[in-house]
């Protein structure tokens, strides 16, 4: 049987999902602006995310994956803000599996930049453009 008890650790996914919820709404406001002006932007979005989502460990954890790289590989890899957001919320369910490549101690303040970076500069770079919207 594969059923397991929620624990404590279980919690975790509630912060973890508000920052990255931040986070996405940065990015999307940044991204609305860009595309209200640019509709061709439509057509590379696919292309960039599904990019992305290949490597930030969606299938696989980065944390553990990139050890043997040079360490400027390994410091970019870690510090992609998906790849943060998603190694949260596997610790949160998986805390155990963690045992031989835990989570960095400063992975929580990497989360939380990110959503305070992107939040605020999304939300600015969308409003500086707001009385465009709309006009043809």
């Amino acid at each position: 049987m594969f059923f397991q008890l929620p624990t404590m650790s279980w919690a975790l996914v509630i912060p973890a999902l508000l920052l990255q919820c931040v986070f996405n709404t940065g990015l999307a406001l940044a991204m609305a602006r860009i595309g209200a002006k640019t509709s061709d932007m439509a057509q590379l979005m696919p292309f960039l995310l599904r990019t992305w989502m290949y490597t930030s460990g969606v299938m696989y954890s980065v944390q553990s994956a990139v050890d043997k790289w040079p360490t400027v590989f390994q410091v970019l890899f870690r510090m992609n803000p998906a790849s943060v957001y998603m190694d949260l919320i596997r610790y949160a369910f998986m805390p155990n599996a963690y045992n031989k490549h835990a989570l960095p101690d400063h992975i929580w303040l990497i989360a939380f930049g990110w959503a305070l970076v992107a939040g605020v500069a999304g939300f600015i770079f969308f409003w500086k453009a707001e009385e465009e919207y709309g006009r043809g």
